[in-house]
């Protein structure tokens, strides 16, 4: 269990928004101490969304760095794509999750939502990118949903933003090679 003094100074750090020199600070501060990160999810999972929009950008990085100290949230992560408090949240989930191995108890979850993602054309364009990266890793084995996710990113190619674009077409590189 995360100690109330963890929780206390990842409070003070986060406590007033967010900027690359907090998030670094907490980064450095929970390296990768399971116990400190424990501390980082309580805000993270907190009932306020401005806690959890604060946590989301040290959360994507350590996740990131540490991908050990995301599996026991796993599920948690999953939930809370479903409906996030505030895109951060989403986006940061999504980022670490584009190069996690996925338990394959989440594979159809997590790619039905990831998939939603990707054809909401309203949703930021930063979790439709990730979407696809998400998407990618889960369709590798299944030759359908390669096809499947192929035909998608086509349909939104020729209006996308540059980043769309860029992944896009890297994304769909990589299925041409696998089917």
């Amino acid at each position: 269990m995360a100690s109330s003094e963890y929780i206390q100074i990842i409070g003070d750090i986060l406590s007033g928004g967010q900027s690359k020199a907090k998030t670094l600070k907490i980064v450095e501060f929970i390296g990768d101490d399971p116990i400190k990160f424990e501390a980082l999810m309580y805000y993270f999972f907190h009932d306020e969304w401005r806690w959890n929009q604060w946590a989301a950008w040290p959360l994507g990085n350590i996740g990131k760095a540490h991908p050990a100290l995301i599996k026991p949230y796993f599920k948690q992560f999953v939930e809370c794509l479903k409906n996030p408090s505030h895109d951060a949240v989403a986006r940061n989930i999504l980022r670490i999750l584009e190069d996690f191995n996925i338990p394959e108890d989440y594979t159809g979850p997590l790619f039905d939502l990831a998939f939603n993602y990707l054809l909401d054309t309203k949703k930021p364009i930063a979790l439709r990118v990730f979407s696809m990266s998400v998407l990618f890793n889960i369709a590798k084995p299944y030759p359908e949903l390669l096809a499947e996710l192929k035909v998608a990113i086509e349909a939104f190619l020729p209006h996308g933003s540059a980043g769309f674009k860029s992944r896009g077409k890297k994304i769909i590189g990589k299925i041409n090679k696998i089917i």
